[in-house]
């Protein structure tokens, strides 16, 4: 009987944008959720049930919402088993506008007037495959954001896995303004002419992100600077944590942007639209002086292969020395051996390295990551994404595991066992607990799979970003440059880079 009476809350769901037409409410779109174990239970089934519809409606432009439930039979009581009260939980994760009547609803979208524009400053404009879009920024702090946010927030519970409500405390009540103010809120639209209405304009949703500023300690002296014999760092005798006196301005003090969340609507996925909110907002915060760090907090794979192509893009359009970057043919390895040290070069042991050059320069790196603002595990990621580009075509590594490849120089091997060389270290170092606790010869083994898979998941990243036509089993085949919101599929893998 639960079965018969039980339905899948995933398919019984159905989010859809809408706007008001001359006769009737017209659907704009209308998808269904990834999730809804947060609001239904680990199971994401619904009990009590036969053909259960929840239509969860919002204007596309200021994202008013609507709930409506029907079902063709609904389960009469039999002592504790009742159905579900789908509309008591939602209540939980919507505002209290969702639950006006219908036609209370149709009549306010009706009134909305046609000069809306979404809140906040208008920060972008660009024209994408013909049609208008807009990027806009605000904070929490904002009223009229923290309404739009308050509405669409849940998808962040439909889309992204573990997603959480933004801008509340540990008891789910508002967090303090000065908290609030804190939180960046960046929406994504689409602008088009109002049909048969000169100079008229409607915008559409397409998704949403929000950053929040974190205060980043900063070292008193860097390292490598005003130090002579590296001698260690010493603070300066003035050091104290004692604020300077008068007003401040949080603004100017030094902080890490983390972007939280990261939503594009279905509907809208695979025309760019990621892509030119991620760059939008990078490129916001590289112009902004206090920010020192921009960071993602647990991107997907889907995020990750988005913005691996954006920063990479930029980081070879605006740091030519980036864009320079290659492997050092000068080194040389030990034939039994040898020891990489963490200024890249290399030794027959673990005494300082032999050589006055590394496999690639680290302190132009970190100059190069901290002018980019760049996170440290992300940007070693770019670099070594790049370095393996810039490998001679005989050694690159390929996505396509069946291309078959002639004997390449001796040269070309060398280069390409360096770049591993540089590749396996730094997943050692970020795995070395785990692979500590297993035999040398599992270790060699199990590091050596992972980057394997590593390569071919750089490969298919660069696939992405560098169309081009290769011979394939007698066929010529052309990898045309995909866009960058579009999935990638990933071999499973050590968690480890």
């Amino acid at each position: 009987m639960e079965d018969e009476w039980t339905a899948s809350a995933n398919e019984a769901l159905t989010i859809s944008l809408v706007r008001p037409s001359a006769a009737t409410i017209e659907n704009v779109s209308s998808f269904h959720p990834n999730f809804t174990y947060p609001i239904f239970g680990e199971d994401e089934r619904i009990f009590g049930y036969k053909g259960l519809k929840i239509n969860l409606q919002y204007d596309a432009r200021n994202l008013r919402p609507h709930l409506s439930i029907s079902s063709a039979k609904k389960f009469t009581t039999v002592g504790e088993v009742e159905a579900t009260d789908i509309r008591e939980i939602m209540k939980e994760f919507l505002p209290g506008v969702a639950f006006q009547t219908r036609s209370e609803y149709e009549n306010s979208i009706r009134d909305i007037q046609d000069t809306w524009t979404p809140p906040g400053a208008l920060v972008k404009t660009t024209e994408k495959n013909g049609e208008t879009y807009e990027i806009w920024r605000g904070t929490l702090a904002d009223p009229a954001v923290k309404q739009l946010i308050r509405r669409i927030q849940i998808t962040a519970l439909f889309f992204i896995e573990g997603g959480s409500y933004i801008g509340l405390d540990a008891d789910g009540n508002d967090a303090p303004e000065y908290s609030l103010a804190r939180w960046t809120v960046f929406f994504a639209y689409k602008k088009q002419a109002v049909p048969g209405a000169a100079e008229k304009y409607e915008y559409l949703f397409q998704g949403f992100s929000t950053v929040y500023n974190f205060w980043m300690y900063q070292q008193s002296l860097p390292p490598n600077t005003g130090r002579e014999n590296n001698a260690p760092i010493q603070p300066r005798r003035d050091d104290s944590w004692e604020l300077p006196q008068g007003d401040l301005d949080l603004a100017d003090f030094p902080c890490r942007a983390r972007i939280s969340q990261f939503i594009i609507l279905p509907p809208y996925q695979g025309k760019g639209v990621g892509a030119l909110l991620y760059d939008t907002i990078f490129n916001l915060y590289i112009a902004d002086a206090s920010t020192k760090e921009i960071t993602v907090e647990d991107p997907n794979e889907d995020f990750d292969l988005l913005r691996d192509i954006c920063d990479l893009k930029y980081l070879r359009k605006n740091i030519s020395e980036f864009a320079a970057l290659k492997v050092n043919s000068n080194m040389s390895i030990p034939e039994k051996g040898g020891f990489l040290h963490n200024n890249t070069q290399i030794s027959p042991d673990n005494s300082a390295g032999s050589s006055t050059d590394g496999i690639v320069n680290m302190a132009k790196l970190r100059e190069m990551r901290l002018k980019s603002k760049i996170a440290p595990r992300q940007f070693w990621r770019l670099v070594e994404m790049h370095l393996m580009s810039a490998l001679p075509a005989s050694v690159r590594p390929q996505a396509d595991a069946d291309s078959m490849k002639p004997p390449a120089p001796k040269a070309d091997q060398r280069v390409y066992s360096l770049w591993r060389l540089l590749l396996k270290q730094r997943l050692y170092r970020r795995n070395v607990l785990i692979l500590a606790e297993l035999e040398t010869t599992e270790r060699i083994i199990k590091l050596n799979e992972t980057v394997n898979n590593v390569e071919w998941e750089y490969a298919r990243i660069l696939e992405r970003l560098e169309p081009r036509t290769s011979l394939n089993n007698g066929k010529r085949k052309t990898n045309g440059e995909a866009d960058e919101d579009t999935p990638l599929s990933k071999k499973v893998r050590m968690n480890d880079i």
